[in-house]
């Protein structure tokens, strides 16, 4: 999160050689970075503790980083007990937006810093690069987010794959489900041994609309699309994914 940049643990920084290319979309909105911070509460601590300190920081960011936007995410569906006990997940519209927005928190929100550290630990901080597939809602506020790690059939082909997970995330639309759909680019901050390429990103304004999504791939004929659209372009891993409730904490200014 903007709130605790400085938490970083030494992580290796990961360069796709494809991600320039994979990046600059045709005639789609830009791609736009997003951090995430994996972490666990500190010992006697609780989410209420958490919500104050990051009341705090939505007041701050509202008058020193405008465009930012943060979810804080618990995980719903997932191994509790490999996994962070949340994630703070933040987006900035450009990385000249990015660089500004960490250059005012370095220069003024220490304060709030120390109070995140006193509630919670973070192990890791992440970058990615948000490709819009099909988000004709835009992004959520608070709801529901499912993560699923996919690889591009052929080396580099990130066209194919980005067609596949267009054409799919509008059939799902066209059986009635209510999903707004990115990738996710890992960029910094993650490991050279993954054994995937990028997240598909799926997110729903609450759980009804998530389930009913779930109904139209089980028994609806959505997985028969999304083996027709995503055939010689991805795999994405079957058992992977990982669903989160998410609570917005800061809504950017438009």
């Amino acid at each position: 999160m903007t709130a605790i940049r400085t938490v970083v643990l030494g992580i290796t920084a990961v360069l796709i050689a494809w991600a320039p290319a994979a990046l600059t979309q045709e005639g789609g909105a830009k791609p736009a970075p997003v951090e995430a911070f994996y972490c666990n509460l500190q010992p006697g601590k609780s989410m209420k503790d958490l919500m104050k300190v990051a009341g705090s920081f939505s007041r701050w960011a509202g008058k020193n980083d405008p465009t930012y936007a943060a979810w804080i995410l618990t995980p719903q569906f997932a191994t509790f007990t490999d996994g962070p006990q949340l994630i703070w997940l933040g987006s900035h519209p450009s990385g000249n937006h990015m660089g500004k927005g960490l250059d005012a928190w370095q220069a003024g929100g220490g304060d709030i810093q120390e109070e995140f550290n006193e509630v919670i630990a973070c192990g890791q901080h992440g970058l990615a690069s948000s490709v819009e597939i099909n988000a004709p809602d835009g992004p959520p506020e608070d709801g529901v987010v499912m993560f699923v790690e996919c690889s591009m059939a052929d080396e580099g082909e990130w066209q194919k794959a980005i067609a596949g997970h267009k054409k799919y995330a509008a059939a799902m639309r066209s059986l009635g489900a209510k999903n707004s759909n990115w990738v996710f680019f890992p960029m910094l901050g993650g490991s050279s041994d993954r054994d995937f390429d990028y997240w598909s990103v799926a997110t729903f304004s609450n759980w009804t609309d998530y389930f009913a999504a779930y109904e139209i791939y089980m028994t609806g004929g959505g997985w028969q699309k999304g083996m027709e659209s995503l055939k010689g372009a991805a795999t994405c891993a079957a058992g992977s994914a990982t669903v989160w409730d998410a609570k917005m904490v800061h809504k950017p200014a438009r």
